[in-house]
């Protein structure tokens, strides 16, 4: 019998075999001329991504379930046997890129007793969230044609991994973090840019998501200041005019509050002190101000009587001129 035309139209196949299979071929006995190779896995192929340049992806094995029973089509048999075992594709720490990295999954095929379509549906597994990652969450369709060979059974496989409107056989998992900057200015005739300001920074992740033991922290120039931060852990940061600290490779969905202590005299401007992260810059700014009077020596409250006795002073001084030059004549 032949697969209904729908089905050659949409089959993405990738075989553990350099054998490669015929669209528009496929019977369940084999034809004159084309030869079929029997599968004992199915490889689906797959792409680990970074959304921004700069990043560091964390270590991750992405892996398949398979959802429910599977189905039969064309055959003599009643029910599908289950697939064997899914070996998960397993990524080093950075190995991420923004091209996306290439890996593989590999299901085993189980032994059919009868030729038939036999289709699954699979499944991302996401028992535990990685922070930062994306996973895949269409399902993943995998048609087995077992066909008769001259000895034996052959097992021809085509993965489906395409979102509706789409077809591939790769599906792409990808890792989004972000650089939270806390920045620091101090302004006015009395703002003092030697002066160390305190912040206290508190970030919270996402439940149900694992995240990194720490992330590292740059920048300032005070050697209190840490060179890391724990998720859920109020750290802090000691800042001087013009600094600037940056926490790298936080994680999207990481919500943050930057607090700066009490700065008496000054008058605080501040923007993006709270907030979660989603991009690959982010910025928490603080404005310091202070302005105060400068004294010159003169109180301008007694300008009137100085300038009186100023006029005195002239007035005698002409005086003075006027009789000596009536003296001297």
């Amino acid at each position: 019998l032949p697969l209904p035309e729908q089905e050659h139209n949409r089959m993405h196949i990738k075989y553990s075999s350099p054998t490669m299979l015929t669209m528009g071929s496929t019977v369940f006995a084999a034809d004159a001329g084309t030869t079929y190779t029997d599968q004992s896995t199915v490889t689906i192929k797959k792409a680990y991504k970074l959304t921004n340049e700069g990043t560091t992806s964390p270590a991750e094995t992405f892996t398949l379930v398979q959802v429910g029973d599977g189905t039969v089509r064309d055959s003599e048999a009643t029910s599908a046997p289950a697939l064997g075992t899914i070996t998960g594709a397993t990524f080093a720490e950075q190995a991420a890129t923004v091209n996306g990295t290439p890996g593989e999954i590999t299901v085993a095929l189980p032994t059919y007793e009868h030729v038939g379509i036999y289709e699954y549906t699979l499944k991302e597994k996401e028992d535990n969230q990685t922070a930062g990652v994306t996973y895949y969450g269409n399902d993943i369709k995998l048609v087995v044609t077992v066909i008769q060979g001259e000895n034996g059974k052959l097992r021809v496989a085509a993965v489906h991994t395409e979102a509706e409107g789409e077809k591939s056989d790769t599906f792409t998992n990808t890792y989004s973090a972000g650089k939270l900057n806390i920045s620091k200015t101090v302004k006015g005739n009395l703002g003092d840019q030697s002066k160390y300001f305190e912040f206290k920074v508190t970030l919270t992740g996402e439940k149900g998501k694992t995240y990194a033991s720490s992330y590292a922290v740059s920048g300032g120039s005070n050697t209190a200041n840490p060179t890391s931060i724990e998720i859920g852990k109020e750290t802090t940061f000691l800042l001087k005019h013009g600094e600037t600290i940056s926490i790298a490779n936080l994680p999207y969905g990481v919500s943050y509050t930057v607090t700066e202590t009490a700065a008496d005299g000054y008058t605080t401007t501040k923007s993006g002190d709270t907030g979660s992260v989603n991009a690959d810059n982010q910025t928490a700014a603080f404005e310091n101000s202070r302005n105060g009077e400068v004294d010159t020596g003169i109180n301008l409250t007694t300008l009137p009587y100085i300038l009186v006795f100023a006029g005195v002073i002239v007035i005698a001084g002409a005086a003075f001129i006027t009789r000596r030059r009536k003296y001297e004549d």
